[in-house]
């Protein structure tokens, strides 16, 4: 079997960018990830969960292709909501695994703020059950808030451990050129936050960004970090029905799947981005991920620095929806190169793209 490396990258600053299309931002990180990697591309994989509701388009892949002049290659658009990147690349490295294409794009966009802000969070609920937790006013945010209360009471922290989270984030985003926000804020700054859906208060939250992300693999060329794996792994119970509320259990499988197909354990991982979306997750995924027990994520902040989010995570950087898998595999990329971040003292790095509360899940395990 072929090894996958990734030999270019491009990330488009988050923000908000009511003067460019969807396609124009696509175009715009593809042509220099390409121009990067030095290589052609046989395939391009599109990662996308609003272009249709947002931007009424589809086949949205041949419109990126025609804005830098590339015909005749195969597209593939994939959704799984705001796990939309992760899964893209999980199906182009398979892609290359199997021989069928020998360098292959990935690219990922969405532009939520060019509807109206109800119309933003309705978009975002349709990755919930629409018949049975949708229709009944349901939100990502609101089964969030429910995880951090029992999280909170189970572990016995007070909502300022967890408000922590927060200045992490916003610490780490101060140093990327491309996040939304990049000034720290204080301890205070959180607590004193309006209540959203308690407990969570707005720093919670991952702000909804437009933006563009692009990476080329390819199969045995050694000019990038290595992906050792790329695992997805679903969640069918309901969230009614789960035994519990301090686990994200399509991680838990897809991680455990992961590290021991790419044999590295938690203490190698030198770099993580995790999909933050809402602190309690962030939490969740670090303790998912294995990189400190369960419970124990908070206790490890006011112990001092993960090696997790060196981005800023969805709460600085910002959350790019379908996007924010291939943000942060470039991320995690340029953090084992020092390129563009400060290189961090190892070898391995992972990232974990999620789709609804715990409803899919992919975690890809790199290699420097």
């Amino acid at each position: 079997m072929r090894d996958v490396y990734v030999v270019g990258g491009a990330l488009y600053p988050a923000g908000r960018h009511y003067d460019k299309n969807h396609d124009d931002l696509a175009a715009a990180v593809l042509d220099k990830a390409i121009a990067d990697a030095k290589a052609d591309i046989d395939a391009l994989f599109v990662a996308s969960s609003t272009t249709e509701l947002a931007n009424r388009q589809q086949i949205l892949g041949a419109y990126i292709l025609e804005s830098i002049g590339i015909d005749k290659i195969p597209v593939f658009r994939i959704e799984n909501g705001d796990g939309s990147g992760g899964a893209a690349v999980a199906l182009a490295y398979h892609a290359l695994k199997s021989e069928e294409y020998n360098c292959v794009a990935v690219v990922g966009v969405d532009k939520p703020n060019d509807v109206l802000s109800n119309q933003q969070q309705d978009i975002y609920t349709t990755t919930l059950d629409t018949y049975f937790e949708r229709y009944f006013g349901f939100t990502p945010l609101s089964l969030a808030a429910l995880m951090a209360k029992m999280y909170l009471k189970k572990y016995e922290y007070k909502y300022e451990d967890l408000a922590r989270w927060a200045v992490y984030m916003h610490a780490h985003g101060a140093g990327n050129p491309y996040a939304y926000f990049k000034r720290p804020i204080k301890l205070e700054d959180a607590t004193n936050s309006e209540v959203v859906s308690e407990p969570l208060r707005l720093y919670d939250v991952g702000p909804l960004a437009d933006g563009a992300a692009a990476a080329v693999l390819c199969a045995n060329k050694k000019d990038g970090p290595r992906i050792l794996t790329a695992t997805t792994a679903t969640n069918t119970r309901s969230f009614n029905a789960r035994q519990e509320y301090d686990v994200l259990y399509s991680l838990q499988e897809a991680s455990r799947r992961a590290l021991d197909k790419a044999g590295v354990t938690p203490r190698d991982v030198a770099a993580a981005e995790v999909h933050d979306s809402f602190s309690i997750l962030g939490v969740l995924a670090v303790e998912g991920l294995g990189l400190v027990k369960r419970g124990g994520a908070l206790a490890a902040l006011r112990e001092g620095d993960l090696p997790v989010n060196l981005s800023g995570g969805f709460k600085a950087r910002g959350n790019i929806l379908g996007a924010t898998g291939v943000y942060q595999l470039v991320e995690v990329a340029w953090q084992l190169m020092g390129k563009e971040f400060k290189r961090v003292d190892g070898s391995h790095g992972v990232i974990h793209s999620m789709g609804g509360i715990d409803k899919i899940s992919t975690v890809v395990v790199l290699e420097s």
